[in-house]
């Protein structure tokens, strides 16, 4: 292929012009694919968290337990609630740094602190739904099997959700790795 054939192509496979509004609106942290996704489960999340907190009184016989169940159930949906809402504001939320390593450096932090905040959050929220479910439970050995066997799951999803931080973090340090490594063999 000679220059000119280069030319000729790259001159056919242009495509439509893009106005500046349109490259703005595709280069904005809320259209991204992977934004979206998590958007979507988010709203998904909450819209099923509220309307547990809006049935539980009714469904879950919330008159029939103790206050402090009660509130303890209502404090672990509205904190797990206010986690996700929050960590979404946090990754929407581009990096105000000047350089691009300080900027990621900086978005791994912010990483590692929502992480921790999240799975604190998922243990508080299982710990309030045992606490509301067993308020009034007379413990016997098969209710006490059951505990133990439902503890055990949730124990293994917030394990399950604590390696699933971690992979993200190990990937976003690799990368971080991976652009120092670059930087310095550019100078």
């Amino acid at each position: 292929m000679d220059l000119k054939e280069l030319k000729s192509g790259w001159q056919q496979a242009g495509g439509a012009f893009k106005s500046e509004t349109d490259l703005l609106r595709m280069t904005k942290m809320i259209n991204h694919p992977s934004m979206k996704k998590i958007r979507t489960r988010l709203i998904i999340e909450v819209i099923a968290l509220l309307f547990i907190l809006f049935v539980y009184y009714d469904w879950f016989d919330g008159g029939q337990k103790p206050f402090y169940a009660n509130l303890a159930l209502i404090t672990g949906l509205l904190l797990y609630i206010a986690n996700d809402v929050i960590g979404f504001v946090s990754i929407m939320k581009p990096i105000q740094k000047t350089n691009l390593k300080d900027g990621i450096q900086e978005y791994l932090m912010r990483l590692k602190r929502l992480s921790v905040f999240s799975v604190i959050i998922a243990v508080l929220y299982t710990v309030s739904i045992i606490i509301f479910f067993m308020s009034t439970i007379n413990l016997t050995k098969e209710k006490g099997l059951i505990l133990v066997f439902s503890s055990v799951i949730m124990v293994q999803l917030i394990l399950l959700s604590f390696n699933v931080w971690k992979k993200r973090i190990h990937n976003l340090e690799k990368q971080a790795m991976d652009f120092i490594t670059d930087e310095t063999t550019l100078i």
